[in-house]
């Protein structure tokens, strides 16, 4: 039995932003006041902060000297929770977006997973993932 999964697109913009390692949670923790919505990620080579509004890619100075930004995104949610025991999920989405030259940026959580696309991809990627058997719901 083929993977049948419903999927949520918010219809509010995202805004990924990157900063050093080394960035002091001071200066990048404010962008995530009143949002209902972020994701950080920090490794020893980047910190990623997703969030849910429009953020000004003109505005990529105003933090620090190495604070890039990347704004226009849009969310699809896999509805969940999902069970770890669950094989896939991440590479049927993916795979299908990639063979229709649709770029990602993933965040998963405990619970589920959110696929980010580019805005002018979000009705693609939406028809992609009905084609493909998925249900799209848009908030």
């Amino acid at each position: 039995m083929a993977m049948q999964l419903q999927l949520e697109l918010d219809s509010l913009p995202y805004t990924i932003h990157r900063f050093s390692p080394a960035t002091p949670a001071s200066v990048y923790l404010p962008l995530i006041d009143g949002q209902y919505w972020y994701s950080i990620t920090k490794t020893s080579e980047e910190i990623s902060l997703v969030i849910s509004h429009n953020y000004p890619e003109s505005s990529s100075t105003l933090l620090t000297p190495d604070h890039k930004i990347s704004s226009g995104w849009r969310t699809f949610k896999v509805a969940g929770p999902l069970d770890f025991s669950i094989v896939g999920i991440m590479a049927n989405l993916s795979g299908a977006l990639a063979k229709n030259s649709i770029s990602v940026f993933v965040v998963s959580t405990y619970d589920t997973d959110y696929i980010l696309v580019k805005e002018e991809s979000a009705l693609p990627a939406k028809r992609v993932f009905e084609e493909i058997g998925h249900s799209v719901q848009i908030l």
